[in-house]
């Protein structure tokens, strides 16, 4: 089985069982997430998976954390992530949206570390906020940065930035060839319902 069907297998059984927890029928988380019946059957059954954006929704809907959505990993205290697995995931449900690898991230953890790449004028990701706080670097091109109670700052090569992430935020690409950013997250919960 590819490496891909098998961690979209392993997402779905913990979605599923997830959502039985809660005690929901497909239809309730469905309509508690915002996104339809259908797809997130196909997503239970291994067959589609959620965008960054759609996994934060189903985890507000559940009560959970994003990371409690996610596959077990093996328990070592040691995680290694290899290129190019898992494949990157859209940050949101928009057409133009940037596509996140996410890096490090485990149940039980801490500390999630992505990798964002978009084009010029790509959403990445919409507005977040988040329980805990947030790094950013820019690897490639630039970026606008928006934080809630903040002036807006443009950040180049080679800038990097901390915030408290319970603030709403958005990026969005303004290089000409776009952007790749390092973001890291510590103590990451349940995003807050915007």
């Amino acid at each position: 089985m590819p490496a891909d069907t098998a961690l979209d297998s392993a997402l779905g059984r913990v979605l599923r069982a997830a959502r039985r927890a809660a005690g929901l029928t497909l239809a309730q988380l469905a309509e508690r997430a915002g996104v339809s019946q259908p797809h997130l059957s196909q997503m239970e059954n291994g067959k589609a998976s959620p965008s960054i954006a759609t996994l934060f929704r189903l985890a507000d809907a559940l009560g959970v954390t994003p990371q409690d959505l996610l596959p077990p990993t093996d328990a070592s205290e040691v995680v290694v992530v290899r290129r190019g697995s898992p494949t990157p995931s859209p940050m949101s449900d928009l057409p133009n949206a940037a596509r996140v690898h996410v890096l490090v991230s485990a149940p039980g953890r801490d500390l999630q570390v992505d990798e964002v790449v978009g084009s010029c004028g790509d959403d990445l990701g919409g507005w977040f906020a988040h329980d805990g706080e947030e790094f950013l670097y820019v690897v490639e091109g630039s970026l606008t940065l928006e934080i809630e109670r903040h002036e807006t700052l443009e950040l180049g090569l080679g800038d990097s930035v901390w915030f408290d992430s319970g603030r709403s935020h958005r990026w969005t690409s303004s290089a000409p060839g776009g952007v790749r950013i390092l973001v890291i997250n510590g103590a990451a919960a349940r995003p807050h319902t915007l």
